[in-house]
């Protein structure tokens, strides 16, 4: 395929042209009157009627409209492979919201090109180059593997390009590798472990297996949650890290957590792999009988009709409910059901969130995206009410601050649904690893 280049104009030229022509326009009336003196100084045999003169003067070249040019997104997301659901329920709930402002962010009308993250960090920095470089966006958003995200950190750093990620929580973003660059609509991966660990420990038992897949988020969600769990009087008595992206047959992995015999088991699976997961839970007999907990994309929306009754009692840390109560989510709930024919999930509001958040950002500078560190000053002042309750960027940790849900799955009116049984309080990521 080839790609043809797009003139684009920043709002700042569009400004300058504007500023060129009205000069022109202010100095034609005197050049007018210039030449009507001129006119009516010759000889009374020769002089000019006053009508002739006004009529001599050529009329001022009419000024053609300049159209704003459109506001170019690049979103960079998973289509296909295992996490392919999610990307589709984040760029639904993003375009939902871009469909409620109009399709106009800043005078802009907004123009989304769409390129398939997959789960591999090279390949996906390869689309994050042609959506840059060729296809010239103002900005990209998107990115649900924590992989992916440090795979592509460098290059939107050193490029200085803004990426608003709508999924991937690797910690290291918001600390150690930082940059002005990138920021999230959705949460770091400390943030729905960590207050969970605490109350596990309280709530359900002392000694606790882990268990994860083998990259970023695994790893991130194994401190978190140990680090709360220990600090509460809780022993990890072992840690189980699955293949990824496939875990492959999950027989060994399960029959290892039941050979443990722990009092509780913690997991972090998404998409695809809690699905496996959960149903190898179910069908070798520890459902109901080792209580499971895990971050919230275990059993979130997305996947629970595909888990069944295994998922009864699961109960998870996130920070969004399909039951919460407030009114922007029975609004934002209803609407999403009625667009897609399905239930509302946590990747849907994030796209949702992350596309009020674009259209605020840019309705902030006017339309004007040459200036990224005006785009940054602009995101670090976001707050509006959101389906997960008061939506807010931190500005230290450049992510959310957003208030985490303890829930348990449970049958409601004969379908499987994560019930808010505790507000674990507003939690905010502390920006370096002091905290796990």
């Amino acid at each position: 395929m080839t790609h043809r280049k797009a003139t684009i104009f920043t709002r700042r030229q569009f400004l300058r042209t504007l500023g060129v022509t009205a000069g022109a326009l202010a100095a034609g009336p005197a050049l007018s009157a210039c030449g009507a003196t001129a006119l009516t100084a010759a000889p009374a045999a020769t002089a000019v009627p006053p009508t002739a003169a006004l009529t001599s003067v050529p009329a001022p070249t009419a000024v053609p409209t300049v159209a704003a040019p459109s506001l170019k997104i690049g979103v960079l997301l998973p289509y296909t492979d295992i996490y392919a659901a999610l990307g589709e329920n984040i760029t639904a709930g993003m375009e939902m919201y871009f469909e409620e402002a109009g399709g106009v962010a800043g005078g802009r009308t907004i123009k989304v090109i769409k390129e398939d993250e997959g789960t591999a960090p090279d390949k996906a920095l390869e689309k994050a180059r042609k959506l840059v470089e060729q296809d010239e966006v103002d900005f990209v958003t998107g990115i649900v593997s924590s992989g992916v995200l440090a795979g592509v950190r460098d290059y939107f750093d050193s490029n200085k390009k803004l990426l608003i990620c709508s999924n991937a929580g690797a910690n290291a973003l918001s600390r150690g590798a930082k940059t002005p660059y990138i920021w999230r609509t959705s949460f770091t991966n400390w943030q729905p472990n960590w207050p969970v660990g605490t109350w596990a420990a309280e709530n359900v038992g002392k000694k606790a297996y882990i268990s994860v897949p083998d990259y970023g988020a695994g790893a991130n969600t194994i401190t978190a949650f140990q680090n709360s769990f220990e600090a509460a009087g809780g022993t990890i008595i072992g840690v189980q890290k699955t293949p990824f992206p496939n875990m492959g047959d999950p027989a060994p992995f399960i029959t290892e957590l039941a050979a443990a015999n722990p009092e509780l088991v913690y997991c972090f699976y998404s998409g695809g792999a809690a699905v496996t997961f959960m149903k190898a839970w179910g069908e070798l007999g520890l459902a109901g009988q080792i209580p499971l907990m895990s971050s919230g994309f275990m059993v979130e929306e997305d996947v629970l009709p595909a888990e069944g009754d295994a998922a009864l009692g699961v109960r998870s840390g996130l920070h969004w409910a399909l039951s919460l109560d407030n009114a922007d989510n029975a609004k934002f709930t209803e609407a999403y059901k009625a667009r897609t024919g399905k239930d509302a999930n946590v990747f849907a509001v994030q796209g949702y969130d992350t596309g009020r958040a674009i259209v605020e950002m840019i309705n902030a500078v006017e339309g004007d995206t040459s200036d990224v560190d005006a785009l940054i000053d602009a995101l670090g002042g976001i707050s509006f009410p959101s389906p997960r309750g008061t939506f807010a960027l931190d500005a230290n940790s450049q992510a959310p601050k957003q208030h985490i849900y303890l829930r348990e799955v449970q049958n409601v009116g004969g379908a499987l649904h994560n019930v808010v049984i505790e507000d674990l309080g507003e939690i905010v990521d502390p920006g370096d690893d002091s905290k796990g």
